[in-house]
């Protein structure tokens, strides 16, 4: 009665101690998408800090122009201001694909990979 008792108990300890191996190793992926979320959210930010202004001035020219209000170099001007918006997106693009590459990025991962 007694080894049934303890091979009773002994199962359900190693059960219990897989269950918490697994939760341990879930903890781990979950601090690691976290700090890739933390990481993107920065560089997301440092992106897009200049976009409002940038956006302001072009409903701002679009409303001229529709006006007839500017003259054709101003116009020319506003399309430049236009593709530098476009440009600040493929900023993000760019610097997201960098972060990947860089020294922080792999240090934030470094502590979760399974040796």
């Amino acid at each position: 009665m007694v080894t049934v008792v303890v091979c009773i108990n002994l199962g359900l300890t190693l059960v219990l101690l897989l269950v918490a191996w697994l939760i341990w190793r879930l903890r781990l992926k979950l601090a690691q998408v976290a700090d890739i979320l933390l990481v993107y959210e920065r560089v997301t930010r440092a992106a897009l800090q200049r976009t409002p202004e940038a956006i302001a001035v072009g409903r701002m020219a679009i409303r001229q122009a529709r006006r007839g209000d500017i003259p054709a170099e101003l116009k020319l001007l506003r399309i430049q201001q236009v593709l530098n918006l476009l440009a600040v997106g493929l900023q993000i693009a760019q610097q997201t694909v960098l972060l990947r590459q860089t020294r922080f990025f792999r240090k934030a991962l470094a502590k979760y990979t399974y040796k």
